[in-house]
């Protein structure tokens, strides 16, 4: 039998109870429609679990002791209800006159919400719903926010890698303008000859060249917990050290610039790209020291930078192994950071565009 009050334009929780006394299933609906609940009671188990999976109601109120004679008993439709995945998540409240402190275990080890002892008192009834139905609310409303937080992250981890991540989302990033001075490694990476290579297959081919080019090196980047600061048409500006630092900033750029060159091999290697003639090249530069690591703009817009004479020192250092003809060379703060057995050779002090004074080249073989 279905009850409802006469206000029907709100919204009520809906509750099926299943009750096999008659005055005592008539009483508690109408103790529940005068609490502002949309009521549909049953008589037996069987019903009972009928109206569950067809009413599909925000909550349950079911007597224990249901006569085994008439079908399924309280405790035999509770257990249904927890072991069908559509169900699972409905709370249960158990009514019985059983005092004992076995019922007790039994009920809510089976997966009773809570335990009323009858006779009933309206206000310790309505309160225990209200509270079961504001924990159901609370934790569909916490799965939903973790899914939530799980598309984020999915989706910036197209972009950074997972440590910078990890630490924006729990907050240990600052959003506001300014920054500091942190150790940092910096590894610039640029395609040669890319504009000969886009007049060559033309404009979509090369963007989707590039991409899948960047896609690949910005994996192998974030798997050696570096961040990808800029993209930077047919270049790559990656930081390692900052946002988030490690204690192997120089090594796991210097590794990841092998990577890369290893990657540049494989691709070359099966023809990848058989419109381009020729060979993929590329270069690389890695430079480290201080840098100003933060959020620069104003507070309509601003984006993560890192400045300083590393970053620029890693560009030139990229110029510089087009002069040289290799493909990666590192300064020698860089070198004095890796272990010895990274095989690298003196290329002598060399003055580079755009900065005072001679630095160290060393090349990465």
């Amino acid at each position: 039998m279905r009850w409802q009050s006469l206000d029907e334009e709100q919204k009520r929780p809906r509750i099926v109870l299943v009750e096999d006394d008659l005055v005592q299933r008539e009483m508690i609906a109408q103790m529940l429609i005068f609490a502002g609940y949309d009521v549909t009671s049953a008589a037996t188990g069987e019903e009972g679990q009928e109206l569950i999976e067809s009413v599909k109601p925000d909550a349950a109120v079911v007597d224990l002791h249901l006569p085994a004679e008439r079908g399924v008993t309280g405790l035999v439709l509770l257990k249904s209800i927890k072991e069908n995945p559509e169900t699972a998540e409905l709370p249960v409240l158990i009514i019985t006159a059983d005092t004992t402190e076995e019922t007790y275990v039994l009920v809510l080890s089976s997966g009773a919400s809570d335990i009323l002892l009858k006779p009933l008192r309206i206000t310790e009834l309505t309160i225990r719903i209200q509270n079961v139905l504001e924990l159901r609310k609370n934790r569909a409303d916490l799965r939903e926010a973790n899914a939530k937080l799980e598309r984020e992250k999915k989706r910036l981890l197209r972009y950074f890698s997972e440590d910078f991540v990890t630490a924006m989302l729990n907050d240990e990033i600052s959003a506001e303008l300014g920054g500091i001075s942190v150790d940092a490694t910096i590894l610039f990476m640029d395609i040669r000859n890319s504009t000969g290579i886009a007049e060559q297959i033309g404009p979509k081919k090369f963007a989707e060249f590039v991409s899948m080019i960047f896609t690949d090196v910005m994996d192998l980047i974030f798997a050696n917990r570096g961040s990808v600061n800029k993209l930077l048409g047919d270049g790559i500006l990656a930081t390692f050290g900052c946002p988030v630092p490690s204690e192997k900033d120089a090594e796991n750029a210097v590794k990841t610039a092998s990577q890369i060159r290893e990657y540049f091999q494989v691709i070359n290697e099966a023809r990848a790209h058989e419109d381009i003639g020729g060979d993929i090249g590329f270069g690389i530069g890695v430079a480290s020291g201080k840098v100003f690591a933060g959020n620069i703009g104003s507070f309509r817009r601003m984006e993560y930078a890192v400045m300083g004479d590393p970053v620029n020192l890693a560009a030139r250092l990229q110029e510089l192994s087009k002069t040289l003809s290799v493909d990666i060379v590192i300064d020698g703060t860089t070198k004095s950071k890796i272990p010895a057995s990274y095989a690298v050779r003196d290329s002598g002090v060399k003055n580079v565009r755009g900065r005072h004074g001679e630095v160290e080249a060393w090349i990465l073989s």
